[in-house]
């Protein structure tokens, strides 16, 4: 098993193969007394998925067929890792766009933060609480080497690799700490509240709703921000509390959330919100605003609102799902209303395509929309 990033260069299939069997079996205990290894930290989060996870997604990188992935895979680490990881691995990675592949991405990707729950921040932590940080800086070595072996194996002299990130990741996280204590990350702000009711069917009426959600922080993007949207009657008793999340926003920015739904029970008496950012990634320079809106129309009817138009992407990569919120506004832009529209499909590189969303109340005093755009902002540097 190699530990230098000198000698990884032009092994052989079957040196590579040997060294990932001899790292997987390689223990790394992390806190003897508390019986804590690293290898098996737990059983949802361990190495054997970690490794998996990182060697199936560099042979994406380099241009890998999943089939050719799948053979180097088990013959490389059947011997240390189940069949169940195995076919619970390659199930994912055969549909990216799955629950299963995200939930994986979001444990093993190799972008992470601190106290984001993945695998080598959790290692990380744990460093810190053992007093064993040297002990984790090596495991990650032996990691990252080895992955390395694989991107250069043989003639290979890749362009970039999906292994170094792991390393740029873990180097973010300790320059962080390095350079001591930074101001914790403002609360994201409720800015404004908007919204119209539709004609009441028997117990069941449609309402649009708009909320204007501030991340007020220059320097960071809020990512798995939670929304709560309290709707209580006249009297104070809540009707019911619309619930939904929001992948990314952008530092210092203003989001324009939107979202018509079938009510039942009483008419509305108040509108509480709130939105709070699962975490935090150190980011300057907004990334979300390169998904452009042409050709907008807004259409009104006695019983609906229509808002349309074309959507334009100038990513150089494609992104797997989108979703657009939108809020009406009356002439003093006061919010009226919004709605949202699912590309559930996703936005190729450069790709226009038309969008027609419909909601089922009537906003007569509509005079312009507004809108924000959604998606994991992540798939844009992996």
């Amino acid at each position: 098993m190699e530990t230098e990033f000198k000698k990884a260069v032009g092994k052989s299939a079957g040196e590579v193969m040997r060294d990932m069997a001899d790292f997987l079996a390689y223990p790394c205990p992390i806190n003897p007394q508390k019986n804590v290894d690293l290898r098996t930290l737990l059983p949802d989060l361990n190495m054997k998925e970690q490794f998996s996870f990182a060697l199936l997604s560099e042979a994406m990188e380099q241009g890998w067929t999943l089939d050719r992935a799948e053979i180097f895979y088990r013959r490389a680490c059947a011997g240390e890792v189940e069949e169940e990881v195995i076919r619970a691995m390659l199930s994912a990675f055969a549909d990216p766009d799955s629950a299963a592949y995200r939930a994986y991405q979001k444990k093993y990707g190799c972008y992470f933060t601190m106290l984001d729950g993945s695998y080598w921040s959790t290692c990380l932590a744990l460093g810190i609480d053992a007093g064993r940080v040297p002990d984790v800086l090596a495991y990650l070595n032996l990691f990252t080497v080895c992955l390395m072996e694989f991107a250069y194996m043989g003639d290979s002299n890749p362009e970039k690799t999906y292994t170094w990130c792991y390393y740029e990741s873990f180097r973010h996280i300790l320059d962080d700490l390095t350079h001591g204590s930074e101001p914790e990350a403002q609360p994201l702000k409720i800015r404004a509240i908007g919204g119209s009711a539709g004609k009441r069917e028997e117990d069941a009426y449609s309402l649009s709703l708009g909320v204007d959600i501030e991340n007020p922080n220059p320097d960071r993007m809020a990512r798995d921000v939670i929304i709560d949207i309290v709707l209580k009657d006249k009297n104070g008793n809540v009707i019911t509390t619309v619930a939904d999340k929001l992948e990314c926003m952008d530092p210092g920015v203003i989001y324009h959330y939107g979202v018509t739904k079938k009510i039942r029970g009483a008419a509305v008496g108040s509108i509480a919100a709130t939105a709070k950012a699962g975490s935090y990634l150190r980011l300057k320079t907004p990334l979300m605003k390169h998904i452009a809106l042409s050709e907008l129309r807004l259409s009104k009817s006695d019983s609906s609102m229509r808002f349309s138009g074309n959507m334009t992407s100038k990513y150089p990569s494609d992104l797997r799902s989108v979703i657009l919120h939108y809020q009406f506004l009356d002439a003093n832009n006061k919010i009226l209303g919004g709605g949202s529209e699912w590309l559930f499909d996703g936005l190729k590189a450069g790709e226009c395509l038309p969008f027609d969303s419909k909601i089922t109340v009537s906003v007569p005093r509509a005079a312009k929309a507004v809108y924000s755009l959604d998606f994991d902002a992540l798939e844009l540097i992996q």
